[in-house]
């Protein structure tokens, strides 16, 4: 039983240690920790918790400050035990579906809604991958004749993604010709995943014996290439300044890794991505994450469907230093809510 009080109380401190740090910033003293506690425990037992806590790895004292911060591996022992479940207030719903209502139906709108509902709630950085064209189906596929033997081939995807590919045919190509191969290559294709296509018309066109899959073997190069070309990595990031301008950033090396991260895309993708195939919110917490350039931030992340298709993901990225718990709740509802936009929408 003394085990169990013990540990009990060493939860209270810990979890008091980074909910005020989290709030105030500074280093937590035990006096403060007694005046939240309600004087519950005296000072010096208290800082003998607190040894005990920094010995484990769950605290430390910056400098030589008396007051203690988590560690990654403290809020990680908070994230995963003591954080209090929260949900967002019926205002703050409310007032995300309304400006979500205001927004115009394109893609490209919606994604930078997202993105800036994700920072103004959080009060970090917000951040969304946009629809990933590999998980993506074809909608529609429409080839313009733009001279004797050129086109462009419109791709228009069930997660509202416009892709625009020129095309160069190794011979010229009648308007007749053009519109059998729409009409054979939507009825083919419609509702297939972007990452199947070029195998299904390989396999199509070489198990076919009509003209019009003989006249597609030989432009089928052309059609390779295209959608080599078709990029499916983007994302939209909001609210640098609102990140920048935390204490945690006066310090040169963590701001450039921040600046860093802005500027190339591709670190933020890699865990976005690897998280596109799980469920639920993930919390990254600042060592926890695979790249150099991220391990002084914390990053919640979470995915959206269209239909039972997970599309992309979304997330808030930001120091150690955040409101997990509030923040959690930001990027679960959004992400839910962005899904009931896209499918009301029609994507």
């Amino acid at each position: 039983m003394k085990q169990i009080d013990l540990e009990s109380r060493r939860d209270k401190i810990l979890a008091t240690i980074t909910e005020t740090y989290i709030d105030e910033a500074k280093p937590v003293g035990s006096r403060t920790i007694a005046r939240k506690l309600r004087f519950k425990y005296s000072p010096a037992t208290i800082r003998n918790d607190m040894a005990d806590l920094e010995e484990s790895g769950l605290i430390t004292h910056p400098y030589t400050s008396a007051g203690r911060i988590p560690t990654d591996k403290g809020y990680r022992y908070y994230i995963d035990n003591l954080m209090p479940a929260e949900q967002l207030t019926p205002q703050e719903k409310k007032e995300i579906v309304r400006q979500y209502v205001s927004t115009d139906k394109e893609l490209e709108a919606i994604m930078e809604k997202t993105s800036r509902l994700l920072s103004q709630f959080s009060e970090e950085a917000g951040v969304i991958v946009y629809p990933c064209l590999k998980k993506s189906r074809v909608k529609h596929l429409e080839l313009v004749s733009m001279g004797e033997n050129s086109a462009i081939m419109v791709l228009l995807t069930n997660s509202g993604i416009i892709r625009n590919v020129f095309l160069d045919f190794p011979y010229s190509l009648s308007r007749g010709q053009l519109d059998k191969m729409n009409n054979l290559i939507n009825s083919q294709l419609k509702g297939v995943n972007l990452s199947e296509v070029r195998n299904y018309l390989m396999q199509r066109s070489l198990s076919e014996d009509f003209s019009i899959y003989n006249l597609f073997k030989d432009v089928f190069s052309v059609f390779e290439s295209a959608f080599k070309k078709l990029d499916d990595e983007r994302l939209c990031f909001e609210g640098a300044l609102q990140v920048i301008s935390q204490p945690e950033f006066e310090n040169r090396q963590a701001l450039s890794s921040l600046l860093r991260i802005m500027e190339e895309e591709n670190i933020l993708l890699e865990i976005m991505n690897q998280d596109m195939e799980e469920e639920g919110v993930k919390i990254h917490v600042g060592e926890e994450n695979s790249r150099d350039e991220i391990k002084s931030l914390s990053l919640v992340t979470a995915n959206y469907r269209l239909g039972e298709q997970v599309v992309g993901s979304l997330g808030v990225i930001g120091p150690t230093r955040m409101s997990y718990s509030h923040i959690l709740s930001v990027v679960d509802y959004i992400s839910q809510t962005l899904e009931n936009v896209l499918s009301k929408k029609g994507f």
